[in-house]
């Protein structure tokens, strides 16, 4: 793995958190006004997806290059 595969690694986890953001947001606003609960039993855990992609941490592999990267730049 190379720096380029940890910078799609994380704009893909940050481009799918927000898809599943406005997902959710859209399926929240569809819930109070058309499907009250069966809405909220989707939108829900499709938030909480969201959430859990943007705050995603690195792969291990990602973390060890971002800190010899560091090292390198650092020393």
């Amino acid at each position: 793995m190379n720096r380029l595969s940890c910078y799609f690694e994380k704009i893909s986890d940050t481009v799918v958190g927000l898809f599943l953001l406005f997902l959710g947001l859209i399926l929240t606003f569809i819930s109070f006004t058309i499907v009250p609960v069966i809405g909220l039993v989707v939108a829900i855990p499709v938030l909480f997806l969201a959430v859990s992609f943007l705050g995603a941490k690195k792969s291990k592999e990602c973390a060890l290059i971002s800190k010899g990267t560091r090292k390198l730049f650092s020393g």
